[in-house]
């Protein structure tokens, strides 16, 4: 008779001053690519030190997340879904498929090719629907 692996159990720390701290920082920092792979749907804290290509390696809810996005975090953000309010700074790194994050966009440019191309800001934006309006 084979005996059945029913679970896993895993530790999440981190070391600050060489002490290990339970769960994951909050100031996260550094390049995502390659290392940074799999579902963050349990990942917090700021990613304003975060740089590197999010595809295709993170997946999953990053309602968690907030802070700056640099510049430099770039790559397809088609497997990620969840709030992304707390996120602010320039996503022109990112792209893909967004139907799965939702969140306020309270500032938004398009740069000089995009304008050239005829893209309006109007049609990239869907207003959030209001629940009380609905017939």
């Amino acid at each position: 008779m084979k005996a059945v692996l029913s679970y896993i159990k895993a530790e999440l720390y981190h070391i600050v001053n060489g002490e290990k701290k339970a769960g994951i920082h909050s100031g996260l920092s550094g390049d995502v690519s390659p290392y940074l792979r799999g579902n963050v749907s349990g990942l917090r804290g700021d990613v304003s030190g975060l740089s590197g290509n999010v595809s295709p390696y993170l997946r999953g809810n990053v309602s968690g997340l907030r802070g700056d996005v640099s510049p430099y975090l770039r790559g397809n953000v088609s497997g990620l879904r969840g709030d992304v309010s707390g996120l602010r700074g320039n996503v022109s790194g990112l792209r893909g498929d967004v139907s799965g994050l939702s969140g306020n966009v309270d500032d938004c440019e398009l740069t000089d090719e995009e304008i050239e191309a005829g893209v309006e800001i109007s049609n990239l934006i869907k207003p959030a629907e209001d629940e009380q309006v609905k017939s």
